[in-house]
């Protein structure tokens, strides 16, 4: 089954819809200058409510070059099970940190078989890599894809993100085979803030295609 995690939660019922139509994983983000930043007390509120209900899925902290220290205060306060970490963290700071880690590489076009080789390698030591879209100073949440067929020979151990929604994440599942699937603004209203209608149609295509792949 492929691994879905829904991004930039940023309200319980946001959370809750993702998690009844079938998330894995709920991400937080505590990038203040994201616009999807979330406090983490908020986070903490949230991630709660939603264990009382059920432990069948993971919270993420999304985290852009942070202090180690910080990190493991907001992963006690929200209960986290793993850590993204979206900047230049290199591999000694990934080694220090609390959870299991998701080192996010942001894709350059041209530059897809250095990624690979980096996943390929471990380079980082992280738990699992996620594959993004690069863009300057956004560490994330582009919208945009990159060439998912360059990425072909390493999808299958990785989240992939960028620029995925529910019209055309079969093409990205089918391209790369991934672990998972991480989905923020293909989600989202025009105007911010999570769609349900798109969460849900987002996770009927994934599932449909698992489906059809068993």
């Amino acid at each position: 089954m492929t691994l879905v995690k829904v991004c930039g939660m940023r309200s319980l019922p946001e959370a809750r819809v993702a998690l009844e139509a079938g998330a894995n994983l709920l991400g937080f983000i505590f990038w203040k200058p994201g616009k999807r930043y979330i406090t983490p007390p908020d986070a903490a509120r949230i991630i709660s409510a939603l264990r009382a209900e059920s432990r069948d899925w993971s919270a993420v902290g999304v985290f852009v070059d942070p202090l180690p220290a910080d990190v493991s205060e907001v992963a006690a306060l929200c209960d986290l099970d793993y850590v993204q970490l979206s900047g230049e963290e290199p591999a000694d700071v990934i080694a220090g940190m609390p959870r299991p880690t998701f080192k996010a590489l942001h894709v350059k076009a041209g530059h897809e078989a250095t990624a690979a080789e980096i996943v390929a390698a471990d380079s980082f030591g992280a738990h699992r890599y996620l594959l993004d879209t690069h863009a300057e100073a956004l560490p994330g949440g582009t919208g945009r894809a990159f060439d998912w067929e360059a990425l072909r020979g390493v999808g299958p151990s990785c989240l992939v993100a960028g620029g995925l929604k529910p019209d055309n994440v079969v093409n990205a599942l089918s391209a790369l085979e991934p672990l998972g699937v991480d989905v923020s603004s293909g989600v989202e209203f025009p105007d911010g803030g999570k769609d349900p209608r798109l969460i849900r149609a987002f996770l009927e295509a994934v599932r449909g295609y698992d489906q059809r792949s068993n």
